[in-house]
């Protein structure tokens, strides 16, 4: 389960900022996703590879270069790991610089309850039932061996 690229309120962010019509149409679930370019490259990347909206990006691009491995859910815990793909073009991985670990720690909390809400709703149930949190792990990890190309 990929959480959506943007939530409301990232959404108004963004648009605050005087931009329109850089969404896809949701999905039947209602998940927003940032439009691509026809060469795949986001819509807000500009030519000298900066982005357009660096200042309010949403929390899946706050998080990168990682990504999230694992929902301790018991202990509250998130697990990340590097994206090899994206650290590979992120300034901050490699040019020495360090990358700001609460601006990180909140983009990936920001994500899990992204992921959280979208299981609820799948479920039928409230974001605090304990069940939630425990399909969030299941579908975390699920999502990690897809990735690896692991058959389960």
């Amino acid at each position: 389960m990929q959480p959506p690229d943007v939530n409301v309120a990232e959404r108004k962010q963004i648009e605050a900022k005087g931009f329109r019509d850089f969404l896809d149409c949701s999905d039947e679930t209602g998940i927003m996703w940032i439009r691509r370019k026809k060469d795949g490259s986001c819509f807000f990347l500009l030519k000298n590879n900066r982005c357009a909206i660096y200042s309010v990006r949403p929390a899946i691009c706050r998080l990168e270069p990682f990504t999230i491995i694992d929902f301790d859910y018991e202990k509250n815990r998130i697990e990340l790991e590097l994206n090899v793909p994206s650290a590979c073009g992120c300034q901050g991985v490699f040019d020495g610089e360090t990358l700001p670990i609460e601006e990180i720690g909140k983009a990936a909390q920001m994500i899990v309850q992204k992921i959280l809400a979208l299981t609820a709703k799948d479920l039928g149930l409230l974001v605090t039932d304990k069940k939630v949190a425990s399909e969030t792990r299941s579908r975390i990890l699920r999502r990690r061996i897809e990735i690896a190309n692991l058959v389960v």
